[in-house]
C-alpha cells in the first residue's frame, strides 16, 4: 500500500479513466462538484439506465476508494442477477456460498476487464 494515499478520484481523471467495462455494457465515470439523489447529498450512485456511475468530488482519499468500491459491488451484484430492489422482492433468495462465488467471478471479470481502475484501487502506482 501507499505510504500517503492519493485521491483515487484525482488518479481516474489524470489517468483518464473514465469508462467502466461490465461485459455487458459500459459505464462513465461522472465526477461531480456536488451529488444528490432525491434531495439528498451522496457520495456515489450508479444509474444502470444512463450507465452512469457517479461520484462526489469532496471525499477524503479513504472514502473515495471505498465508494468507488461501493459503486462497483452495484454493478457486480447486477451481474449476478441481484441487482434488484430488496423491498420489492425482486432478488431471489440464494445461499451464501451462492452468492459468494456469483460476486467473486462477477468481481473477476470487471477486474480483467479493467485493469487500470483496479490497479489505481489496489493502490499500485
Amino acid at each position: 500500500m501507499m505510504s500517503k494515499e492519493k485521491n483515487i478520484l484525482e488518479q481516474l481523471q489524470e489517468e483518464k479513466l473514465e469508462i467502466i467495462n461490465a461485459g455487458f455494457r459500459t459505464f462513465r465515470v461522472d465526477i461531480k462538484k456536488v451529488l444528490k439523489e432525491e434531495g439528498q447529498r451522496c457520495f456515489g450512485l450508479t444509474d444502470f439506465d444512463k450507465g452512469v456511475v457517479s461520484l462526489d468530488k469532496d471525499m477524503n482519499p479513504q472514502l473515495a476508494r471505498e465508494t468507488l468500491l461501493h459503486e462497483l459491488i452495484h454493478i457486480v451484484l447486477e451481474l449476478c442477477g441481484l441487482g434488484g430492489d430488496e423491498t420489492t422482492g425482486l432478488v431471489r433468495e440464494t445461499l451464501n456460498e451462492d452468492i459468494t462465488t456469483l460476486i467473486s467471478r462477477s468481481m473477476l471479470l470487471l477486474m480483467n476487464l479493467n485493469p487500470a481502475l483496479f490497479r489505481l484501487l489496489n493502490g499500485d502506482d
